[in-house]
C-alpha cells in the first residue's frame, strides 16, 4: 500500500496534470486552477488590463503549472511572475510586462506588510525603511504605467519610449502608493535599504545627485514614514 508521502505526491501530479488522474480530479482541478487565477489577478490587475482577461486566464493557468502554490496563504502566490514572463514566448511583444509584474508584486506585499513604528530622533543613525517600503529602477516609465491602469486612468496616453524610471513604493496608511524618485533619493534609500549607516548612506546620494540635500531629504522621508527604526 503507498504511504501517505507517496498518495500525496500522486494526488499532486494528477491535480496539475489534465492528462493524468480520474475524470472525478477534474472537479479538484477546475476548483484549485480557479483560486490560483482568481488570487494572481487580485494581484496582478495591471498585467491582467495590458494583456486582457481571455489572454490572463490562460497565462494564469501556464503559471501554475509551471510555478504551482507551495503555500496555503493564497496572499503568498505569484512571486514568481515577473521571471515566468521573461520567458513567456506569448508575451515577448511586451517587453516591459516583467518590470510592471515586479511593481505589482511589490505593491502587493506592500498591502499585507507589517506596520512601521515612528522614527525615533534619538537614535538617528539606525535609520532604515519601512517593512512595506520596497524600490525598483527599470528601463521603463513604471510610474506612468501604473497610473494609467488605475481607475480614471488612461492607458493610451503612455509613452513608453519616456525613458527609465527609478520608484518607489510604501504604504503611508493603508493604501499602497507608488512614487517617483531621484537620482539622489534612490540611491539614499536604496543604501539604507542594504543596511548602510545613515552617514554613508547620505554621502552615496549626494555623490549620485548634486542638488540632493541631505538633511532636507531625510526630514521629508520621516515625515512620510518611509524611513524608521
Amino acid at each position: 500500500m503507498p504511504s501517505l508521502l507517496e498518495q500525496q505526491r500522486a494526488f499532486a501530479t494528477a491535480l496539475l496534470d489534465a492528462a493524468s488522474g480520474p475524470p472525478r480530479m477534474q472537479v479538484y482541478r477546475a476548483n484549485t486552477f480557479g483560486n490560483w487565477s482568481a488570487a494572481l489577478g487580485g494581484a496582478y490587475p495591471v498585467v491582467r488590463a495590458i494583456v486582457g482577461a481571455e489572454f490572463f486566464e490562460m497565462l494564469a493557468r501556464n503559471y501554475a503549472r509551471a510555478s504551482p502554490s507551495t503555500s496555503g496563504n493564497l496572499h503568498d502566490y505569484g512571486e514568481q511572475l515577473a521571471q515566468f514572463l521573461e520567458g513567456y514566448a506569448q508575451t515577448q511583444d511586451l517587453p516591459y510586462l516583467p518590470d510592471v509584474a515586479r511593481l505589482e508584486w511589490l505593491a502587493h506585499r506592500a498591502y499585507y506588510a507589517a506596520d512601521a513604528l515612528p522614527f525615533d530622533f534619538s537614535r538617528p543613525t539606525q535609520a532604515r525603511l519601512a517593512p512595506a517600503c520596497a524600490l525598483l529602477e527599470s528601463a521603463w516609465p513604471l510610474l506612468r504605467i501604473w497610473e494609467a491602469h488605475q481607475e480614471g486612468g488612461d492607458p493610451a496616453s503612455v509613452d513608453l519610449g519616456a525613458g527609465p524610471d527609478r520608484v518607489l513604493v510604501h504604504r503611508p496608511r493603508w493604501h499602497v502608493e507608488v512614487c517617483t524618485l531621484r537620482p539622489g533619493d534612490y540611491r539614499f534609500l536604496e543604501r539604507l535599504q542594504a543596511g548602510a549607516p545613515l552617514g554613508p548612506a547620505l554621502e552615496a546620494a549626494v555623490a549620485a545627485d548634486g542638488a540632493f540635500v541631505p538633511r532636507v531629504a531625510f526630514a521629508a522621508w520621516v515625515q512620510a514614514g518611509v524611513i524608521t527604526q
